[in-house]
């Protein structure tokens, strides 16, 4: 024989199925998505995987390690585009990678790496670094791939109103 609860603490089984309803209304109602800012985000990612195209087809390291971390920064852009709604007040600093890190945490692992590369990025176009170990243009190249990856499976779940509502799975699709 079980223990009774006082008459004002018992549930109902139409009290726990309301409550379910309201938990599996939660997670299905979606949040608002703007049109504008897809269009946005899907335009930079678009534009970042042509200029990743066109990265693989250099044949000169430094250039090829430049135009990947400008594919980073396309990628970066898109994220900002869905985190950062058209009108808002941006943070103190215009540098894409610390403003990923404060509206996306989860990609501010990744952020910090490609923040620490944007020194070399700078001596690239200045003259100062001519040449890149293969090496490292090739770890930038699976860097990019798994920014890209991150940033395409938040725009994705921006897309179907999942962003802001739930953990997006990152990597995985829909």
């Amino acid at each position: 024989r079980g223990k009774r609860l006082p008459p004002d603490t018992a549930h109902t089984h139409e009290e726990d199925d309301m409550a379910r309803h309201r938990s599996a209304t939660a997670l299905t109602h979606a949040a608002p998505v703007d049109p504008v800012m897809v269009g946005r985000a899907r335009d930079l990612l678009e534009r970042a995987h042509v200029l990743f195209d066109n990265a693989d087809g250099v044949d000169d390291d430094v250039e090829r390690f430049r135009q990947l971390y400008l594919v980073a920064l396309r990628a970066s852009g898109a994220a900002l585009a869905v985190h950062e709604p058209v009108g808002t007040v941006r943070r103190r600093t215009s540098n894409a990678w610390t403003r990923i890190g404060v509206v996306a945490p989860e990609l501010a692992p990744i952020a910090a790496r490609f923040a620490a590369l944007s020194p070399v990025r700078m001596k690239i176009e200045s003259g100062i670094i001519r040449t890149i170990d293969p090496d490292s243009v090739a770890g930038m190249r699976l860097l990019v791939l798994d920014f890209l990856r991150r940033v395409e499976t938040m725009v994705i779940a921006y897309e179907q109103g999942k962003l802001g509502a739930e953990a997006p799975q990152i990597g995985a699709t829909a």
